[in-house]
């Protein structure tokens, strides 16, 4: 009894010892896996850089916008190319910061909203650098007139908006040479496609390297504007051979089927008409023959065996003779 209590005892605690680094084990796991999932969200962190491709993508909403043409250097490029972006490039952040031009003031001439200038000017500063001096006043571009308040110290936007050309997509950021390039995918809007779709294309038809230098503040200011290296995935373009037939019009069908009947109609026509002429020739031809034996002495003027003949009397330039029927 007491061997067989002792050995009961000793069971118990080797299953309280199994039980205990169960347990252990299974916290351990669940530490180990917990640790391992916060390496991989910070990592992921780390390694994504949706954000700041966004932030970038909206610093040049308004030049992707018109689809400004590739410059080496901003000096070169006219002031109303840079003011018009800075304009649309402020509308758009403001909607897309859930803000509405309802809050701003309007003109009441014209109903266009007055944006004031200093927006204008931040949004060029925070584009181009604090050195770019931007020239106060009205302007026009290729694509409209801008007016500027001097009173109060505005551009007046039209309330109907511009329709972009482009919307931008960045594809990548990367620094190069002391140079930070950001590569921008241009997807079409669907005024700015000729295909007869209801839906605007998802993927960027170009794309274009936007090129920033580091100036003060160690911030990246644009400096240049570059053709990309990287190309469109282009979509195969069906074959005249692969395309379908097109459709023959109704008209021709009718008129086709039309020529057809008649055709047939005047050929069966002229064969009925052959058939019954050829039908007479032989009856008249068989009853000839029946009355030429005992008419052939009696008729005079002509030999035995001869064949009579009439005369068509017709019109002084129309002579001529035919069998006899």
């Amino acid at each position: 009894m007491p061997s067989s209590r002792e050995e009961q005892l000793r069971n118990n605690r080797r299953l309280a010892r199994q039980l205990l680094g169960l347990v252990a084990v299974i916290l351990i796991l669940i530490g180990l896996f917990t640790v391992i999932g916060w390496c991989v969200t910070g990592l992921q962190a780390l390694l994504d850089d949706s954000d700041r491709r966004q932030s970038y993508a909206d610093r040049l909403y308004g030049l992707v916008m018109f689809d400004t043409l590739p410059f080496e250097d901003v000096s070169q490029v006219d002031q109303s190319v840079f003011k018009q972006a800075a304009i649309w490039g402020c509308v758009y952040q403001i909607q897309a910061g859930g803000g509405s031009l309802d809050d701003y003031e309007r003109d009441e001439e014209t109903g266009s909203v007055i944006l004031p200038r200093l927006e204008v000017d931040t949004y060029l500063t925070n584009l181009l650098g604090p050195d770019y001096v931007v020239e106060e006043g009205s302007f026009e571009t290729s694509e409209m007139s801008y007016i500027y308040d001097e009173e109060r110290q505005g551009y007046l936007v039209p309330v109907t908006g511009a329709v972009g050309l482009y919307t931008p997509e960045v594809e990548s950021i990367r620094t190069q040479s002391g140079h930070l390039y950001v590569t921008v995918g241009y997807i079409p809007t669907l005024a700015s496609t000729t295909s007869l779709t209801l839906t605007a294309p998802t993927e960027p038809t170009k794309y274009m390297d936007y090129v920033f230098t580091r100036g003060e503040n160690r911030q990246w200011y644009l400096t240049a504007l570059q053709e990309s290296e990287m190309q469109p995935v282009s979509t195969p373009t069906p074959t005249p051979s692969s395309a379908a037939a097109p459709t023959p019009d109704p008209q021709s069908m009718v008129e086709s089927n039309l020529g057809v009947a008649t055709s047939d109609a005047a050929s069966s026509d002229a064969a009925s008409s052959d058939a019954a002429s050829s039908d007479a020739a032989s009856s008249d031809a068989g009853q000839e023959s029946t009355d030429a034996a005992p008419d052939s002495a009696a008729d005079s003027g002509t030999a035995d065996g001869g064949t009579d003949t009439v005369t068509v009397t017709g019109n002084a330039d129309d002579t001529g003779s035919e069998p006899a029927a």
